[in-house]
């Protein structure tokens, strides 16, 4: 039977009356919860809690889940615990299962990116900061919620059943292809518009490149532009290489003038 059937509890929270929740519901939330808390899914007594709101980002006791749960139900299409250590069946031998593998201490290299960039030990420092909050539904501050806005974005799968690409690694794809491919903002955003349209309703692919250049900068990478012969022969890079106005190789001029106006002129390198 399909699982879908056999957890359709698992949005049906409330009583055709809407007046409590329903008793499949109840015993559906135990038995999740019974699952959720084997050894191998626990983090300091604490497991994950997939709510609405917290959407497997976070780590509550398993009583403080229930409450989550019951306030307001589970994360849309989380028919496979998958961080909770169900594997998905649904994930064949030609995808890629390691993209959305989220076991505590098996990260996909997307995840894994994003505890890169904010250290070690910060999942540990906010657990920390959660117990001490005296409220769960406080907001986070801005390099909190920077931090879980990209962990979702490195779990979150571009459509419900697309087993190959989360919308972080999307975003980080594409920008890489533009930027080997020189392609134009007009052009990344006529491409991206198209691919939306023609790929399933309520997918994560970018708007435009705004969007996705958004996205990718809360890893907070930085770029440095490098003065380059025209040709390509060499970089102008080393401390002695920048002080050079010409290719050490071919001799063509790094530099061209232009006006300013005023009577005035700079330097501007011809490629970088």
């Amino acid at each position: 039977m399909d699982i879908r059937q056999n957890r359709s509890w698992m949005y049906n929270r409330l009583m055709s009356n809407r007046r409590g929740y329903s008793e499949t519901f109840l015993k559906g939330v135990d038995e999740f919860v019974s699952y959720a808390c084997q050894e191998r899914n626990l983090s300091n007594g604490k497991i994950r809690c997939p709510c609405s709101k917290c959407k497997n980002l976070k780590f509550f006791h398993f009583e403080e889940v229930k409450v989550h749960l019951y306030k307001r139900g589970f994360i849309p299409g989380y028919w496979y615990w998958t961080c909770h250590g169900e594997s998905d069946p649904t994930i064949g031998v030609d995808t890629n299962p390691e993209i959305f593998s989220t076991q505590k201490g098996h990260l996909n290299r997307f995840e894994s990116m994003v505890y890169d960039v904010a250290g070690v030990e910060y999942e540990m420092d906010h657990d920390q900061e959660m117990d001490d909050s005296p409220s769960m539904d406080e907001t986070p501050n801005i390099e909190a919620q920077n931090f879980y806005e990209l962990l979702d974005a490195a779990q979150k799968p571009l459509w419900p059943g697309c087993n190959n690409h989360t919308e972080l690694c999307f975003a980080i794809r594409f920008l890489t292809i533009k930027s080997e491919g020189n392609m134009s903002q007009r052009f990344c955003d006529q491409t991206l518009a198209l691919m939306k349209e023609t790929h399933p309703a309520g997918n994560l692919i970018p708007k435009d490149f705004y969007r996705a250049k958004k996205l990718v900068s809360k890893l907070g990478l930085t770029a440095k532009k490098i003065d380059c012969c025209v040709d390509g022969c060499m970089l102008f890079y080393t401390d002695e290489e920048v002080q050079l106005k010409e290719c050490k190789f071919c001799h063509k001029p790094r530099f061209q003038i232009q006006d300013v106006g005023r009577g005035k002129y700079k330097e501007v390198p011809i490629k970088r």
